[in-house]
């Protein structure tokens, strides 16, 4: 059984030893004899010479029991405490798992090297969690093995943009309750953290250049792509950059040079025959944002069917000649028609559409009345007060539909919105969404206006997003994907495929996703090119990079520790008292008082004689 001394200070009862032999060397007194002869004198003095040093210390009774008093006195004050054998001490680790901490894992695993052990304090053993302050990540390590738990960490890959680490520090205080050790690491300072939680900052302030950002402009039919790259330091920075295509050639270094803290912006144009690229700096410390992963972008195409006749079929040429809208001669292909409304047929046609009022007698007055717009994702920031529209014949609206736009009590724009049910050949159930203008756009200042195009712009979004078909844009780490995929029951699975930097697909970095979950997918947390397929339908072809701007920029990084030490609860918790505390105290009032009545019935050697004869001292 281990043993914890609580009070090391209590051995300095040990001087009291040497105090006891002191004592008893200093005590002892000479004896007197009576003698008759005095050649007896000169015999005891040769004697006396020839002994040793240390024979007047005398082997005795209460020499020994004050000694061992001395002994038990001690064991007391130094308050023994024995380790219950099953005794734990929780540690719950919280990572902060931002990008910024990739730079300093080593410093950070022989940190934790050097506190974990001494944190075990007087338990039998120590019981380690270890988490992600990001709450969708599984927990790093749940074990007893110091080593270990810092082996697991090898796999960790800290890519998050900037986290607030409150739930991922409730959930870990709950796992080692109100008596663990919490403690959350990170490269920063921590400020004030709650749930009792110590704080371990283990970065430096470090230089560091990088991407940040992209755009894109298009010049006839070729793309140029801009990336932004800027200087995370306060000194003037030279780094050079090249261009790596898919096949494995690089374009020429080209070198730039970037002033304190400042951004500049490097450009090209993507290659005719290809349609993803590299660009990449000189690497640093920091090398998630030493690169960015390109794809030139290819937006779905919207397949369109110009219903629009008369008067308005310059508005309907117009509209087909929008970019990515591509004109088609058969409305049940069409994934949106322009039509106009029959009063004669007052039904609506299926499909999604754009309908509007055709006015065959051409005449009316202006309306008049205030005009109100809904708020809606299709009119947020748009401003409807200069539309003049005349009087024409009205769409019969039903109660189901969604007025966008009144003017006085007359509704002028309106969304309605349907599903259509499932047949044969569907893979389920889809949304028709129908933008209806209840009113002659010929008889308006509408096509005139901006807020009329950036209607129409949206909503043609609106259905590009639920479009299942292929595209390919360019993502940010860790970012929200929103596609458009089969819902219905027999629908495949979606796989999510990463690429290496050569374009090679890995098994193991395909994730099939199934249906239900779809709804959550996210961009890889590491740069590279991946794509999206469910079945044989390519769905997505993507680029991710990193650019969270506050994970770059090093320069606040510090190293710093606020970590408590164990307090009594821990040692209470942890040990039990020596129960046998009363019979140590009892031996030494036992010790004592024996030693004493030793001393006071010691017999006198001395008896009262004759003043007149000699005596030896």
């Amino acid at each position: 059984m281990s043993i914890i001394l609580t009070n090391p200070a209590g051995f300095f009862a040990l001087l009291g030893i040497p105090v006891v032999i002191l004592i008893h060397f200093l005590q002892r007194q000479a004896k007197v004899i009576p003698v008759s002869t005095l050649f007896l004198l000169a015999r005891t003095q040769r004697e006396s010479v020839s002994g040793r040093r240390f024979d007047r210390l005398t082997n005795s009774v209460p020499l020994w029991l004050q000694i061992l008093m001395v002994l038990f006195l001690t064991w007391l004050l130094v308050l023994p405490r024995y380790i219950k054998p099953n005794s734990t001490q929780q540690v719950a680790i919280v990572l902060d798992s931002s990008a910024s901490m990739s730079v300093f894992r080593e410093n950070m695993v022989n940190r934790l090297r050097d506190h974990l052990p001494g944190l075990q304090g007087n338990a039998s053993r120590l019981q380690i969690y270890i988490f992600e302050s990001a709450e969708d990540k599984p927990i790093v390590y749940a074990g007893d093995n110091v080593e270990k738990a810092l082996e697991s960490l090898d796999s960790w890959s800290p890519s998050s943009g900037l986290i607030e680490p409150a739930n991922s520090l409730r959930l870990a205080r709950s796992r080692v309750n109100r008596e663990g050790i919490l403690i959350y690491v990170t490269d920063r300072s921590a400020g004030n953290l709650p749930f009792d939680a110590n704080s371990l900052s283990v970065g430096e302030p470090m230089d560091n250049i990088g991407f940040t950002g992209l755009a894109f402009e298009t010049e006839g039919d070729s793309v140029r792509w801009k990336a932004l790259l800027r200087n995370y330091s306060k000194k003037i920075q030279s780094r050079t950059w090249r261009t790596v295509f898919p096949d494995g050639t690089r374009s020429q270094p080209r070198k730039v040079t970037l002033k304190e803290n400042s951004i500049t912006t490097i450009s090209s144009t993507f290659p005719s025959n290809a349609t993803r690229l590299r660009v990449m700096v000189s690497p640093d410390d920091f090398h998630l944002d030493d690169q960015l992963h390109i794809v030139k972008p290819r937006p779905k195409v919207l397949k369109c069917y110009q219903g629009l006749t008369g008067n308005y079929e310059g508005i309907g040429n117009k509209f087909i000649g929008f970019r990515n809208i591509e004109a088609t001669g058969n409305q049940a292909q069409a994934d949106l028609s322009l039509l106009t409304y029959d009063p004669l047929q007052p039904s609506l046609p299926p499909g999604n559409s754009i309908i509007t009022v055709n006015e065959a007698t051409r005449s009316g007055k202006f309306l008049r009345g205030r005009i109100v717009a809904k708020k809606h994702p299709l009119m947020d920031g748009v401003n409807w007060q200069t539309l003049l529209i005349r009087d024409s014949v009205q769409i019969q609206l039903s109660e189901n539909d969604e007025i966008l736009l009144w003017q006085g009590n007359r509704p002028l724009i309106a969304l309605r919105t349907s599903v259509s049910p499932q047949t044969s050949e569907s893979d389920g159930p889809s949304r028709i969404q129908q933008l209806i203008f209840n009113f002659d756009l010929t008889l308006s200042n509408a096509e005139q206006l901006e807020c009329t195009a950036l209607l129409l712009h949206r909503f043609t979004e609106s259905l590009r997003e639920l479009k299942v078909a292929s595209e390919s844009l360019n993502t940010e780490m860790g970012q929200p994907i929103d596609i458009a995929f089969r819902k219905g029951p027999e629908s495949p699975p979606l796989v999510v495929t990463q690429f290496g930097s050569g374009d090679q697909v890995a098994d193991e970095d395909s994730v099939i996703i199934p249906v239900a979950q779809a709804s959550f997918l996210r961009a890889p947390d590491t740069p590279g090119f991946f794509e999206i397929r469910q079945g044989d339908e390519l769905l997505l072809e993507s680029g991710c990079h990193f650019a969270d701007t506050r994970e770059a920029d090093l320069q606040d990084c510090l190293s710093e520790e606020r970590i408590s030490e164990l307090g009594g609860e821990a040692v209470d918790r942890t040990t039990r008292e020596d129960h046998l505390w009363r019979l140590w105290t009892v031996l030494v009032i036992v010790s004592l008082l024996v030693s004493w009545s030793f001393i006071k019935d010691r017999p006198k050697d001395e008896e009262e004689h004759d003043s007149s004869a000699p005596v030896i001292p």
